[in-house]
């Protein structure tokens, strides 16, 4: 038997999860009920699942520092993310930080499915995008681009910028100080030698960061 946990901010997405995975014997849901990572490391003090299901977009800690978090605390449990952000904006930050497997929400619920059993057998499931970027990275292909300079948390913010979030919206969803989000503003726009808001966000959709720019 597999114990899940699903981590997500949206409680559509949580009851859609459960009832796919409800039809799998093989699979027992453990808790769908958590909305934030802070309420999931909480959590997992009392619960021992074998894999999370875990949304990238979550209040307060992301779920990038969320997965960071998980894999010090509870080295044993597997990840597997699920997000509505494109395979080439987060999955390769999300692997580097331990999760086993990375799928867009449009996935068919048999991928899903298939992608929860490969991980629990140990090993890591990657959709054809995904092992491309893999592939690129590996070449050190595009790594001249300027965002892959940024750090993780400067990348957050840096895409939140690019979805025209002000500063102290950010800083409430980061749970970060609206000063902090205007430090790594200023940083960002020297690492990546922008001059402005503007140009982050033609950035991000001239090269496809953002989910709207994949439509």
């Amino acid at each position: 038997m597999i114990k899940v946990v699903i981590c997500d901010d949206h409680k559509i997405v949580r009851q859609g999860l459960k009832q796919i995975i409800s039809g799998y014997p093989d699979i027992d849901i453990l808790a769908d009920d958590i909305s934030s990572g802070e309420e999931l490391l909480q959590r997992l003090r009392t619960l021992e699942p074998d894999l999370i299901i875990l949304d990238v977009s979550l209040p307060g800690r992301s779920g990038l520092e969320v997965l960071k978090q998980v894999k010090i605390f509870y080295p044993e449990i597997k990840v597997l993310v699920l997000s509505m952000y494109p395979e080439d904006q987060f999955a390769i930050r999300m692997l580097k930080a331990g999760a086993s497997g990375y799928l867009h929400k449009d996935s068919e619920p048999e991928v899903l499915i298939n992608a929860i059993r490969t991980i629990q057998d140990g090993g890591e499931y990657l959709s054809p995008q995904i092992t491309k970027l893999l592939y690129r990275e590996m070449n050190n292909k595009n790594q001249d681009l300027p965002h892959k300079l940024l750090s993780d948390r400067e990348y957050e913010v840096f895409l939140a910028i690019g979805e025209g979030k002000p500063n102290n919206m950010i800083a409430d969803q980061l749970k970060l100080s609206a000063k902090t989000i205007s430090t790594y503003r200023s940083r960002i726009l020297s690492k990546m030698n922008m001059d402005n808001n503007s140009d982050m966000i033609k950035y991000i959709l001239l090269h496809s960061l953002s989910p709207s720019a994949q439509l």
